[in-house]
């Protein structure tokens, strides 16, 4: 068998099948264009989060997010170490967006509405779900689905970018705002937590100073009291006066850089309150990504078509291909097969 003899009986072959070829093709383009036009549309929202800050913590030799970030622009805070990234995917925060209420939507919770969203959307193969029960369950299970749907990067200007996907317009605009308010509100309280411990150590070391400070003060007087008909200026006595009032005077100057200590906490303490403000908000309208039914059907039509033909000419291919490796190995073909026995 000659590339010509087969390619005129593999001509006659897709003719002879053609109209198979063709409803294969047409079957399949209906079933991807009918799984494209089932699948949902999800709408994407996108926001750059940053904090202001005073300035001795925010000059100008630093980023904005570097106080938001750390030094190595992946940290919360230069007071704990906390990567950003991980606080935002972390299942604390998913599951305290999850179990927020929202007025607006009927006082209902985010992972009840979750519920209700991908039933009004659901995909070709998708089934309705049923919301868990109870209500801790559903919690979990809408921190899950937010994890779908959430991502959390640093950009190359050291700004943390938040998107969530979703199949509600609206539903995605409250989520993606619930994110940004945890994470903010996390930031706050760990500054918060972090001064408020600082001002009470340095209360603590104020008072306790101020303990040692007292208790030199009863030991002179002690002596003072013994030593009150005795020579001072002996050696005996003079000693053990000049080493306490030494020591209080070391002591004394640890209490007055303890109270300066403690006076800078009770100033960052008053001051603990950072503003976190979004850059890009997260507002729609935003772009609707789906699936084009065209593309699909046209795809489907392509792949349907070249599957069957395939399939009708394989037999074709696979006697040629047998019959010169035959000839290749005993230099002679075998018997041939002609377009009549096809």
């Amino acid at each position: 068998m000659t590339t010509a003899d087969l390619t005129r009986l593999i001509f006659k072959r897709l003719k002879k099948f053609r109209f198979i070829i063709l409803a294969a093709g047409l079957i399949v383009a209906v079933l991807l264009y009918l799984y494209a036009k089932r699948t949902p549309v999800t709408f994407t929202s996108r926001a750059t989060v940053f904090p202001l800050t005073s300035s001795p913590e925010n000059s100008g030799a630093t980023s904005a997010l570097s106080i938001l970030l750390g030094t190595d622009s992946k940290n919360f805070s230069d007071d704990a170490s906390i990567n950003i990234v991980e606080l935002a995917l972390s299942r604390t925060t998913r599951e305290a967006v999850s179990a927020t209420v929202v007025p607006a939507m009927g006082n209902k919770t985010i992972a009840a509405l979750l519920v209700e969203d991908i039933n009004n959307h659901l995909s070709w193969m998708e089934k309705k779900i049923e919301a868990p029960s109870p209500q801790e369950r559903l919690i979990i299970w809408g921190g899950g689905v937010l994890e779908g749907g959430l991502s959390a990067t640093i950009n190359k200007n050291n700004m943390l970018v938040l998107t969530y996907t979703g199949r509600s317009e609206p539903l995605v605009k409250v989520i993606s705002y619930e994110f940004i308010d945890k994470i903010s509100q996390y930031y706050i309280d760990l500054k918060r937590e972090k001064a408020k411990r600082d001002y009470q150590f340095s209360e603590y070391k104020v008072d306790s100073l101020k303990r040692v400070l007292n208790a030199k003060d009863y030991q002179l007087i002690a002596i003072d009291k013994r030593t009150l008909f005795t020579n001072p200026s002996k050696l005996e006595f003079k000693v053990p006066i000049e080493n306490l009032i030494m020591e209080k005077q070391m002591v004394n100057n640890q209490y007055l850089q303890a109270v300066s200590n403690r006076e800078n906490a009770a100033y960052k303490l008053q001051k603990a309150t950072p503003l976190i403000k979004v850059l890009d908000k997260p507002e729609p309208p935003y772009s609707p990504q789906g699936k084009s039914a065209t593309i699909y059907g046209a795809l489907g039509f392509f792949l349907g078509s070249i599957l069957v033909a395939g399939l009708a000419i394989a037999g074709i291919i696979l006697k040629f291909v047998r019959l010169e490796v035959t000839k290749a190995i005993f230099g002679s073909a075998s018997k041939t097969t002609t377009a009549s026995t096809v």
